[in-house]
C-alpha cells in the first residue's frame, strides 16, 4: 500500500475493512491491513497527523485482542507521547490514550501496573472532567475490576455499588452501563462470599 498512490479516502475504506475484519474475529488479517495503513500513513502524513495516531491506536486495539501485548504497549505509549506533547498530559485524548494502555495492562494480567494507571487517571478525570462525566464513570469501573482481579474484592464491591449509584442518577436505571455494573457488582460480591 505505501508503493501505491497516496489516497485517504482508500486508506480509511481499508481502515473500515480492517474493522469488519476484526469484528468477525479475523484478528490476524484486519493486523495486517492496519499495519500496510499505518505504515502509509506515517509515510504521507507523518507520526503526529490525527490519522496516523488514530491508526496507530486501530492497530494496538487489534494487537491486543490477539495477545501481541508488547507491540501494543509501544503503540499505546507512542500515542501518548504525541498527545502530551500537542495537547498536554491533562487532555481528555491524553487521558484516552493513557486509559487504553491501562486496559492493555489488564488485559496481559499486569494488574498492579493497570492499577497504578486506572487510580492515577482517575484523579486526573475526576479534576478534568467530573465525577459524573463517561470517561470518569468507566475508570471507576476498570479500577474496581481491576480490584477484584487483585483479589481485592471487598474495596471492588464498595466501588462498584458507588458507580451503579452514579450511573443511575447520571444515566438512568435501565441504561445498558447501569446493567453491566449491576453485573459486576454481583460477580465482586460473589468473590467476597467465596472468601
Amino acid at each position: 500500500m505505501a508503493n501505491q498512490q497516496f489516497d485517504p479516502k482508500t486508506l480509511s475504506q481499508v481502515e473500515t475493512q480492517a474493522r469488519i475484519l476484526h469484528s468477525a474475529k479475523r484478528i490476524p488479517e484486519a493486523v495486517e491491513l492496519l499495519r500496510a495503513v499505518l505504515e502509509a500513513r506515517l509515510e504521507h502524513q507523518g507520526e503526529r497527523h490525527f490519522q496516523t495516531i488514530n491508526a496507530r491506536s486501530g492497530l494496538a486495539r487489534s494487537l491486543r485482542a490477539i495477545h501481541q501485548y508488547e507491540e501494543c504497549f509501544f503503540l499505546y505509549t507512542e500515542n501518548i507521547c504525541i498527545h502530551r506533547d500537542k495537547l498536554g498530559s491533562e487532555h481528555p485524548q491524553t487521558l484516552r490514550s493513557l486509559s487504553r494502555l491501562a486496559n492493555t495492562y489488564f488485559a496481559a494480567r499486569r494488574y498492579q501496573d493497570a492499577r497504578l494507571m486506572f487510580e492515577d487517571i482517575l484523579a486526573r478525570r475526576v479534576d478534568v472532567l467530573g465525577r459524573d462525566h463517561q470517561d470518569t464513570l468507566r475508570s471507576r469501573s476498570s479500577l474496581a475490576n481491576t480490584l477484584g482481579a487483585l483479589g481485592q474484592h471487598s474495596q471492588a464491591v464498595v466501588l462498584h455499588q458507588e458507580i451503579i449509584e452514579d450511573r443511575v442518577r447520571v444515566l438512568g436505571s435501565d441504561h445498558p452501563r447501569t446493567e453491566l455494573s449491576r453485573t459486576r457488582l454481583e460477580t465482586a460480591r460473589q468473590a467476597v462470599r467465596a472468601g
